[in-house]
């Protein structure tokens, strides 16, 4: 074998080492709530005011706060009057091996008090004596009290506002490696669940763009696109030998 071969060789071999694993997206159902709060689970504490709810344009869906329009028509959004605390989740899950995945998402954050503020111990309840204005997205064990923070039930949090955060900002794209998380809990209900509290000021909540993108552990790339890939890479070797011999 020459020693141009055996350097193709190896070069296409680091290649397909690169090449990520196909991904589809699942099993997140309206992610991008098109369909409205279908395949979504909203949850409000007794004696809440307002809730999760449709949100399109660039007011809010109750006080008509100016607020980011959606990338589509609509996105889910807590708006009130008064204080509460709201939950939007979905349960699903993972029945084979994962290769990867990734749960992304888009959050506004419109909190209208001086600061974020956060209860000790960790609660959602907005009647708590403490001041509690926050919001968070966690993912939970399926079947699990809604409203839990309890480590047993609370499997990963995705994103929590912390004391110091800027009031207001988004949509904000965020997305979280959750791999092992699946690889660890198949056959298992799993429940992706976003809070919002605020017993201090308004405060809206906004969501959108929900997915899970998985990348199947025995999925290999397309033989055409490896075809495609050792033809690229054999005539840039041939072009660097005829380089070489001139």
């Amino acid at each position: 074998m020459s020693t141009s071969f055996k350097k193709l060789t190896a070069g296409a071999a680091a290649v397909f080492a690169l090449i990520a694993l196909p991904l589809h997206a699942e099993p997140i159902l309206n992610g991008d709530f098109e369909g409205g709060m279908s395949n979504w689970t909203v949850v409000n504490q007794v004696g809440s005011d307002g809730g999760f709810m449709l949100q399109s344009g660039s007011s809010s869906p109750v006080t008509g706060t100016a607020v980011p329009s959606p990338t589509g028509s609509n996105a889910a959004m807590t708006d009130a009057e008064g204080p509460g605390s709201h939950l939007l989740y979905q349960d699903f899950m993972q029945t084979t091996a994962v290769g990867s995945a990734r749960l992304s998402f888009d959050l506004f954050i419109g909190n209208r008090a001086e600061a974020f503020s956060v209860p000790d111990p960790l609660s959602l309840d907005f009647a708590t004596p403490a001041l509690n204005q926050q919001a968070r997205v966690d993912l939970l064990l399926g079947g699990s009290d809604p409203f839990s923070l309890a480590a047993q039930d609370v499997l990963l949090n995705l994103f929590a506002t912390l004391p110091g955060d800027p009031l207001v900002s988004g949509y904000n794209h965020i997305e979280v490696d959750i791999t092992a998380l699946l690889n660890a809990n198949l056959n298992q209900s799993l429940r992706l669940r976003f809070a919002e509290v605020d017993n201090v000021n308004l405060f809206q909540f906004g969501v959108d763009n929900v997915l899970l993108t998985i990348g199947d552990a025995n999925e290999v790339p397309e033989p055409a696109s490896m075809l495609l890939l050792l033809g690229g890479l054999a005539a840039a070797g041939l072009s660097r030998r005829r380089s070489q011999r001139r």
